[in-house]
């Protein structure tokens, strides 16, 4: 609905400069005293637009010409980019993408930390723009000749855009994707569809491991067990050489886990990062993309500045990338991690490491920090998901002892608003933001947040 005071109207085209960029595909400028977000617009370009929708306070608007394009505006290399919701950046050049991420950054700490003069670092720029993903996740939905596998589109969510070759994944995920469809159409397995709850098939997951060129396949399906599926596999195993293990996990109607077993193989990749061997279950969180992180691992362990015979605490373990590095510190480190599988992969991979004294402890953040903090420890990471910490932990952690405390966050959002919260009471001190570019082409931004104890 078109508020009655507002001075534009839906259909009406108007020139705009460009002065920033949202987190999500949209330039922000402002016309007629509001702001207008503009889809696939720049900063620096000077345009027409015209408006889309109004909403309370600022107008949504689509480019109908550039007047002045800016010189960092590249053609999109992917051709799903305008429909597909998991790219965001194509169209702007590595290098420009990467020096947006500091205004980003300190944006979010401004305005939702309020930190007035927030310490961003310059960003540690990308170790390669394409191909970079550990993990992939595509959906299944009917096509009109067929199954198709593929990501969610941008503006309509409950749709899916067919997906033959994504950039960002690894040359053995897209042959898999240009081949599955056709294979599951010609063994006539069937998508699940939403609207008839009809249908095996539901989701397609790939880890494809840089170091080892090891590839794990899940696949989540509904309840039976149909030859046709046998059939897929058998299939699929022969003609990929690099292929570890299939797995099946298998959904009930009503949407709730119903079991998972393995098809072939193992349920497991391994993966080998600056001569480190990490066991990874197809259930447990791993980098996105792991040689980037090892930039940020390095930064993360360079702001601990452990020493032997120090208490180290780690929250949100996972499989242990960041603690098998810091194990060779000498420090005395206790990891908490709810994931059982990861647990378990950490206890082997810091036993194939030579790790030496570790406690892991299986257990909820939220749940086992007000007894954690109880004792004295010398540093504390936690790189928690991307929803940030719970409050509780944000409270418990402002009032921890801790000299040194690291927070490695992939979303400046929950980023600021836990740093606001953990300086808060004055215990700490926010003494540096570094943001890494590891997730070239999307809103998604890495930081290192140091704390210290004052």
């Amino acid at each position: 609905m078109t508020p009655p005071d507002s001075p534009l109207r839906p259909g009406d085209e108007v020139e705009i400069q460009i002065t920033d960029l949202a987190r999500e595909r949209r330039g922000v400028g402002r016309a007629a005293g509001l702001v207008v977000f503009v889809e696939g617009a720049l900063p620096g370009e000077r345009l027409r637009a015209r408006v889309r929708a109004l909403r309370r306070g600022f107008a949504e608007a689509d480019v109908v010409t550039i007047l002045e394009a800016s010189p960092d505006r590249v053609a999109p290399p992917c051709p799903y980019f305008v429909e597909c919701g998991g790219c965001d950046r194509q169209h702007l050049a590595a290098a420009a993408q990467a020096s947006l991420r500091v205004p980003q950054v300190r944006d979010a700490l401004q305005r939702i930390g309020g930190f007035a003069d927030p310490p961003v670092l310059r960003t540690e720029a990308p170790t390669e723009p394409w191909g970079y993903r550990f993990r992939m996740d595509f959906d299944w939905a009917p096509g009109p000749h067929g199954p198709i596998v593929g990501l969610h589109h941008r503006h309509r969510p409950d749709r899916l855009v067919s997906v033959e070759r994504c950039l960002l994944a690894g040359e053995q995920t897209n042959s898999l994707l240009a081949w599955l469809p056709q294979a599951a159409s010609r063994l006539g397995l069937t998508p699940f569809d939403p609207v008839r709850r009809r249908g095996l098939l539901r989701r397609l997951s790939v880890q494809e491991a840089r170091g080892t060129r090891e590839l794990l396949v899940t696949l989540q399906t509904g309840r039976g067990d149909p030859r046709p599926l046998e059939r897929l596999v058998a299939e699929l195993t022969r003609r990929t050489p690099r292929l570890v293990g299939v797995v099946r996990c298998e959904v009930s109607r009503d949407d709730r886990p119903a079991g998972s077993t393995i098809l072939a193989g193992r349920d497991y990749l391994n993966e080998v990062l600056e001569g480190d061997q990490y066991r990874v279950p197809c259930e447990a969180f791993f980098q996105p993309n792991p040689l980037g992180s090892q930039a940020v691992r390095r930064g993360a362990l360079a702001a601990l500045a452990l020493r032997p015979g120090e208490t180290f605490l780690e929250l949100y373990s996972g499989v242990g990338f960041f603690t098998l590095p810091v194990t060779r510190t000498g420090a005395r480190s206790t990891t908490v991690e709810s994931s059982a599988p990861a647990c378990a992969a950490a206890r082997v991979n810091l036993e194939a490491g030579g790790a030496g004294d570790v406690r892991i402890l299986r257990a909820e953040v939220a749940e086992a920090l007000p007894g954690l903090l109880r004792q004295s420890w010398d540093a504390i990471l936690l790189d928690p998901p991307r929803t940030g910490l719970a409050p509780q932990s944000a409270r418990a952690l402002a009032d921890a002892t801790a000299p040194r405390v690291v927070y490695v966050s992939c979303d400046p959002a929950t980023l600021a608003r836990d740093l606001k919260v953990l300086t808060g009471s004055g215990g700490y001190r926010l003494e540096a933001v570094s943001p890494y570019e590891i997730f070239a082409q999307t809103k998604h931004v890495e930081c290192v947040a140091v704390l210290r104890r004052t």
